[in-house]
C-alpha cells in the first residue's frame, strides 16, 4: 500500500500534517472524515524499495515490540499512549515507522487488525493473533504469546546459523588454500621437476596430470560451480520445483533429518499456538499453510485441511504423510480423545525444539573433523606425491 502525505483541518480549526499508509485516497478521505477532520491536500510519498536501503525488521525486534506492548497493556496503559513512548526509543527507523503507523491508523478510527497489517511487517499469524486478541477482549495475552512463538521462532534458526558459521569458514578457508596451492604453488614445483628431467613416480604424476585439469579448464570449473548454485537457487525459488527438490532434501542423511526435525517443530508450534487462541480448525489450517514458505509444506498442510473438511480426525490425516512419526500420530489421537489437543501439540513441539538442538551440536561436531581430516588427506597426498622427485632433485644438486 502506498503511503500518504496529507493536509487536513481538524475540529478545532487549525492545519495539521501527517503521513500514513492507505490503500485508496478514498480511505484515507473517509477514515479523516469519521474523525470530524477535513482533507485538504494529499500526495503520494515516494520511497525507495529496495531492502538494502529500506532496511528491515528482525525477527527478534518484532519480538521484543510485542512483549513490550503485551507488558504495558496488562499494567492498563492504552495502547496509543504505548506506540507514543515506545516510537522515540526505537532505533531501527523502518520499525519506528511501522509504529508511527500502527498509532496513526488508530488514531484515525481503524482497528488494531487494520493497524498492524498496514505496517507491514507482521506474519498473518500474527495478525491473526491480534484480531483474536481485540475480538476477546484479551490483546495482552495474544500479544505475549504471538511474541514468545517469534522468540522460540527466532532462537531455533539462530541456532541453525551458529552451528553452520564455524564450519563453513573452515570450508572456506581450506578450499582457498587449497586453491593457492594449486594455481600457484604445485605448478612451479612440478615445472622445476620436468626441466631436470627427473624420474616422476606414479603418484606425481597422477598430481600432475589433475593440477594441469583444473588449470586448463579452470573457467569451466568456476562456471560449473557457479551455475550449479544458480540452478539450485532457481529450483528452490520456483514454486513448480520447491516441492520435487524439498522431497529429495529431505533423504539426504543428516541435512534430510535436521530440516524434517525443524518442519515438525514449526508445524506443532504454530498448530498450537493458533489452536489455543481458539480459532476454528479449517482457518486455522489455512493460516497455517501461509506461514510456510516452502511449496512441500504448503501441499502437506493443505492435503490435511482438505482431509479435516471432509470430516477426518487431525491423527487420521496426520497418517497419510511419511513426514510425520507414530509418535506424533499417536499424542494428536489422545489430544482429541481427552479434549487436550493445543497441549499434546505444544509437548510435541518442545521435543521437537530440544532435538534440533541436539541435532546442529551433533551436526558441529561431526563436520569439524570430517573436514579437517578431508583436508589433512588431501595435503597428505600432494606431499607425498612431491616428496620422492624433491629426494631425487636433493640428491642430483648434491652431486655438483
Amino acid at each position: 500500500m502506498p503511503r500518504y502525505k496529507f493536509k487536513v483541518l481538524q475540529p478545532d480549526g487549525s492545519v495539521a500534517e501527517d503521513e500514513g499508509i492507505y490503500e485508496t485516497p478514498e480511505q484515507l478521505f473517509n477514515e479523516l472524515k469519521a474523525q470530524g477532520a477535513l482533507l485538504l491536500q494529499y500526495s503520494i510519498k515516494r520511497e525507495l524499495s529496495i531492502p538494502f536501503f529500506t532496511g528491515r525488521v528482525s525477527r527478534r525486534e518484532i519480538a521484543e515490540l510485542l512483549h513490550q506492548l503485551a507488558v504495558s497493556l496488562k499494567s492498563g496503559i492504552p495502547l496509543i499512549t504505548i506506540l507514543e513512548d515506545l516510537e522515540p526509543e526505537l532505533k531501527n527507523k523502518r520499525l519506528k515507522e511501522s509504529v508511527k503507523t500502527i498509532r496513526n491508523s488508530l488514531r484515525r478510527g481503524a482497528t488494531v487488525r487494520e493497524a498492524f497489517e498496514r505496517a507491514k511487517i507482521f506474519s498473518p499469524i500474527v495478525l491473526s493473533l491480534v484480531e483474536i486478541g481485540e475480538e476477546s477482549g484479551r490483546l495482552d495475552r495474544t500479544l505475549e504469546e504471538a511474541s514468545q512463538h517469534l522468540y522460540r521462532i527466532d532462537e531455533i534458526i539462530s541456532q541453525t546459523k551458529r552451528a553452520l558459521t564455524y564450519p563453513s569458514f573452515v570450508l572456506l578457508a581450506m578450499s582457498f588454500a587449497l586453491a593457492f596451492w594449486i594455481f600457484y604453488v604445485l605448478p612451479q614445483i612440478l615445472k622445476v621437476f620436468q626441466e631436470m628431467n627427473l624420474a616422476l613416480p606414479l603418484p606425481t604424476i597422477i598430481l600432475m596430470n589433475t593440477v594441469n585439469f583444473f588449470i586448463n579448464f579452470k573457467s569451466w570449473i568456476l562456471l560449473g560451480i557457479i551455475s550449479s548454485i544458480a540452478i539450485f537457487i532457481f529450483l528452490k525459488k520456483n514454486p513448480k520445483t520447491q516441492a520435487p527438490l524439498e522431497r529429495i532434501l529431505l533423504k539426504l542423511p543428516i541435512l534430510g533429518r535436521i530440516k524434517r526435525t525443524s518442519f515438525l517443530a514449526f508445524f506443532f508450534e504454530h498448530f498450537a499456538l493458533l489452536l489455543s487462541s481458539g480459532l476454528d480448525m479449517r482457518r486455522l489450517l489455512q493460516l497455517l499453510k501461509r506461514a510456510f514458505a516452502n511449496r512441500y509444506y504448503q501441499e502437506i498442510v493443505k492435503g490435511i485441511e482438505d482431509s479435516v473438511t471432509a470430516g477426518e480426525e487431525i491423527s487420521s490425516a496426520l497418517k497419510k504423510y511419511n513426514i510425520f512419526k507414530p509418535m506424533d500420530i499417536r499424542m494428536v489421537s489422545v489430544g482429541e480423545r481427552t479434549g487436550r489437543l493445543d497441549s499434546q501439540m505444544q509437548m510435541i513441539a518442545s521435543f521437537y525444539y530440544q532435538e534440533v538442538q541436539n541435532l546442529l551440536e551433533q551436526l558441529t561436531k561431526i563436520i569439524e573433523p570430517v573436514i579437517l581430516v578431508l583436508a589433512g588427506l588431501i595435503f597428505l597426498l600432494i606431499v607425498l606425491a612431491l616428496i620422492g622427485p624433491i629426494y631425487d632433485l636433493i640428491s642430483k644438486v648434491g652431486q655438483f
